[in-house]
């Protein structure tokens, strides 16, 4: 039959220890004589390290045991919750070879897979997790030493040999039992803080303000131990979530005045660019109404084509020049919009203002500049227009310019803004 730590833990649980190894058993019926016999007679005897040293084994009689700890790979048995927490605390580290066998400590009857939990044992289990995360965001673990070591400005240890303070200890965890529930939440959310992957990008920074804060409630020269932490538990886990979202808050400062900075590039370079663009265009008109002055004298029809090209090139001109205010207003949208989309923070809102009032003053000058050249481009339109209707009859001067209005008028409806009903 296979015998398990939880045969044992029957059995122990029926016995009366009157000694660290020996205890007394009254057979009161047939399943606990079963059970005697099972786990103190024959080859299992050998892994429960259970022997029968007076009485017979049977319903009715008394008999006295031996029982002492069995095969580690059953399980662990300790006479009292100081040798447990002794024996047990420094075995979870490393965490990747902790002892995650079941236990049962004699003198408060606790199985370690019962259901109800004394509160000296749960706020145990809450530091030993504890201690697990915080191994894990150290330098290094000196097993052997039972040290866990953190690297910040300065080198310090945090020993975890409780055995050497465990009067310190005991009492930390007692004084967390006063008011359980609120500790074991704050050890709680320390832990998952403690676990929580930050990707690459922070976590080191982490690590620096944890190892800080632990240097901080270092007394002296003396080494830190983990009941000093216990003690001050509410104080460290505050202060360094504190200042690591400080030192989040800070980064994201900085990335957002990096943003602010490019977009205000960014926008300074578009409004230069808007009306620039077809500056060259607008420059050339002069050049251009000025070619049938330089061709005076020579034949009447070249000169009426110049004026055609010059009307023609006038309105490309047009198009072009109302593309580059649509660019510029939507622009203008956009650095009214960006406050809000951008989300800056309240601390970057009036550096944003200095940078805004650049900017519309820049699409200011721009938009002066395109009244300015769009004038040039309506003489250039009237001028080739008049002479062109010189050159014609009264006719087809009517018909030109009953044509010229009906493009105006498409050129306007198709440029105009267009406004959306609303839903």
């Amino acid at each position: 039959m296979t015998i398990t730590f939880s045969d044992l833990v029957t059995l122990y649980r029926k016995v009366d220890f009157i000694e660290s190894a020996q205890a007394e058993c009254c057979i009161e019926n047939d399943a606990t004589l079963s059970l005697i016999n099972n786990l103190a007679l024959g080859d299992n005897s050998v892994a429960t390290r259970v022997e029968v040293l007076e009485g017979e084994l049977k319903v009715g009689e008394t008999v006295k045991l031996q029982i002492r700890q069995p095969e580690l790979t059953l399980g662990w048995l300790y006479d009292d919750v100081d040798r447990f927490m002794k024996g047990d605390f420094v075995r979870s580290l490393p965490n990747d070879k902790a002892d995650s066998k079941p236990y049962y400590i004699k003198d408060i009857g606790y199985y370690s897979q019962d259901v109800d939990t004394p509160e000296i044992i749960a706020a145990y289990n809450a530091v030993r997790g504890l201690l697990i995360h915080l191994e894990s965001m150290s330098s290094y673990l000196d097993h052997s030493k039972r040290k866990i070591i953190f690297v910040t400005k300065r080198t310090f240890e945090l020993h975890y040999d409780v055995s050497k303070n465990l009067d310190a200890f005991k009492v930390a965890l007692e004084n967390l039992t006063k008011n359980l529930e609120h500790n074991l939440k704050v050890i709680g959310e320390f832990c998952i803080w403690l676990s929580i992957d930050d990707a690459g990008t922070h976590a080191n920074e982490k690590k620096s303000i944890l190892a800080s804060v632990l240097s901080d409630i270092q007394t002296g020269s003396q080494p830190l131990e983990i009941h000093a932490i216990i003690e001050n538990i509410d104080r460290v886990y505050r202060a360094a979530q504190g200042q690591f979202d400080n030192y989040l808050e800070d980064f994201k400062y900085e990335k957002f005045v990096k943003k602010l900075e490019e977009n205000s590039e960014r926008f300074i370079s578009r409004v230069n660019d808007s009306i620039s663009k077809v500056l060259s265009q607008i420059l050339a008109l002069p050049i251009a109404a000025a070619a049938p002055v330089i061709l005076k004298g020579s034949n009447s029809d070249n000169q009426l084509i110049v004026y055609v090209a010059l009307l023609v090139y006038a309105i490309i001109c047009s198009f072009a020049l109302s593309t580059q205010k649509a660019v510029l207003d939507n622009l203008s949208s956009e650095v009214e919009g960006f406050e809000s989309e951008g989300k800056l923070p309240q601390s970057l809102k009036d550096r944003w203002v200095i940078e805004r009032g650049k900017i519309y003053d820049l699409i200011e000058k721009q938009t002066h500049l395109y009244w300015v050249m769009i004038a040039v481009v309506y003489l250039a339109v009237v001028y080739s227009l008049y002479n062109i209707s010189s050159a014609m009859t009264v006719f087809w001067s009517a018909m030109l310019f009953i044509l010229v209005a009906i493009l105006g008028v498409a050129i306007y409806r198709k440029i105009k803004p267009k406004v959306q009903n609303p839903i």
